[in-house]
């Protein structure tokens, strides 16, 4: 167990090395260290601190405080971890102020510096993201992007049975407010004293951007309102896109839908969200182009859900068309492809806009979305149908209606056990007495038995588990399309496109 006061001197060192800790602050950062750690002076003897140059995550020094932490009966050890790479980190002031004059150097630049500081303060949490599955499947026209989520903690039941008896606090008022902002966090919210934002302007309000602790994809930022409102698709929603993309044209930026179902999980709260990363949707080609100008081009895509692409060099007049069609959207009704767009006074349609910058050109995708049910399809006519629900039952929201599947953490070990019967001559019932879980996959095994046989070396088997994955995910976005890509829903889609006009 390392010296409380060594490991002290190896903080400071780190936040002079990677967090831009100069040595004026160093003296009163130790100071403050010192005083949260119960001891009473600094370490006094020689130290080889040459090794924190080459750190690239402070894992080793978050476990080393970890251990000793422990053993001298600190309690609420994680928050307080959180605590003390927040001391060692700059003030959120100096934070946007240097992002922004980056930015004004060189686009991306301060974008660059926020993530890369994110990381060494540990608020984007590198490693856990790093044990997340990934894998690409190409198809003829498309490619989709396939990950199962292993970054994000999963509460013990101790923490669970904490808050059986804890009382409600209603602060900060939800996970996205400004005031998480330095927040200490407790057992139910997490703590917040190292995460760094960029307050920005978009059409006369108030924003900010944030990164995401567990990213789901390159520089994966969280764009949020500093009021505390509902998600809200209306005709401000397209301009502000097209404003964030101007002010970071680097980044793409898009909205969740604003209904349940067809919305992502926070819809209390309005927020965009956005990257470096150029998902699937963006590379895929038009289907038709319905008009073009010496300014504007509207086209459909070649995807699997329903997208109209927009582009051109006004962002007045790009704007004012996504308005147009929304409004057209949102009030048509075609019973014949089942897209109802009210039931009495409850609306059904929405649209999941994504705005960025291509050659200094605008491009906004507009994802048509209906979240209506039936008796049919209880959970949505236009959501994941109920024969993909043991691979994903929750809604698609904008990042996998643009390629990237975010897949339950159970998969992991759950397909582990089907390639497991793939290669094994075992039979299939022993698996699923031996393995309850894996009930819900027995459709799934039975068909690759029959397609592939259980003789597959490993290598085999874990490619065709992916292969079942990634078209079952497909399958899943052609189930959100509004409009089907065959002859009746292309023609159905032409149909509502000559009802917006040019």
């Amino acid at each position: 167990m390392k010296d409380l006061k060594l490991i002290i001197e190896e903080l400071i060192e780190y936040g002079k090395v990677h967090l831009d800790l100069n040595d004026l602050d160093a003296i009163y950062v130790r100071n403050l260290l010192l005083h949260r750690l119960n001891e009473d002076a600094p370490y006094d003897k020689e130290v080889d601190l040459s090794f924190i140059k080459d750190l690239t995550v402070p894992d080793v020094l978050l476990d080393e405080l970890r251990e000793t932490l422990s053993s001298k009966g600190f309690e609420n050890i994680e928050l307080l971890l959180v605590e003390i790479m927040g001391m060692i980190s700059p003030m959120p002031s100096a934070v946007s102020e240097r992002v922004l004059e980056l930015e004004k150097q060189e686009p991306g630049k301060g974008l660059d510096y926020l993530f890369n500081l994110e990381i060494k303060n540990n608020y984007i949490q590198k490693t856990a993201i790093d044990r997340n599955i990934y894998f690409k499947k190409e198809y003829p026209d498309n490619f989709l992007e396939i990950t199962i989520n292993l970054s994000k903690p999963e509460k013990k039941n101790t923490d669970i049975a904490k808050l059986l008896t804890k009382q409600a606090v209603k602060y900060p008022q939800c996970l996205l407010c400004l005031e998480n902002l330095g927040y200490a966090g407790r057992s139910d919210h997490p703590a917040r004293e190292n995460i760094r934002i960029v307050p920005l302007t978009l059409h006369g309000e108030k924003w900010f951007l944030q990164y995401s602790p567990y990213a789901y994809f390159d520089h994966h930022a969280i764009i949020i309102n500093q009021e505390h409102h509902n998600m809200s698709i209306n005709d401000n929603t397209f301009i502000k896109l097209l404003e964030f993309v101007d002010v970071f044209p680097t980044f793409f930026v898009g909205s969740n839908a604003d209904l349940p179902i067809v919305g992502g999980s926070i819809l209390n709260h309005e927020h965009y969200q956005g990257g470096l990363h150029l998902l699937p949707v963006f590379y895929s080609k038009d289907r038709k182009v319905f008009f073009k100008t010496s300014t504007m081009k509207v086209s459909s895509l070649n995807w699997y859900n329903t997208v109209i692409r927009i582009e051109g060099t006004n962002i007045n007049e790009i704007s004012e068309y996504c308005k147009k069609l929304f409004h057209t959207w949102i009030n048509y009704d075609d019973e014949e492809v089942d897209v109802i767009s009210h039931t009495g006074t409850t609306r059904h349609s929405t649209i999941t806009p994504i705005a960025r910058k291509v050659d200094n050109k605008y491009q906004i995708n507009l994802i048509l979305r209906n979240n209506r049910c039936n008796e049919q399809y209880p959970d949505g006519i236009f959501h994941a149908h109920k024969e993909y629900h043991h691979i994903k039952q929750e809604g698609i929201g904008l990042i996998e209606a643009m390629g990237l599947f975010i897949l339950p953490p159970r998969l992991k070990r759950q397909m582990s056990y089907v390639e497991e019967i793939l290669t094994s001559s075992t039979d299939m019932k022993e698996y699923l007495a031996k393995y309850e879980e894996l009930s819900i996959h027995e459709d799934m095994i039975k068909t690759l038995i029959n397609q592939h046989g259980q003789n597959l070396t490993k290598e085999k088997a874990h490619e065709v588990v992916n292969d079942y994955l990634a078209t079952t995910c497909k399958n899943i976005l052609c189930n959100t399309a509004v409009f089907k890509a065959d002859e009746k829903g292309l023609n159905a889609l032409d149909k509502f496109m000559e009802k917006v006009g040019e």
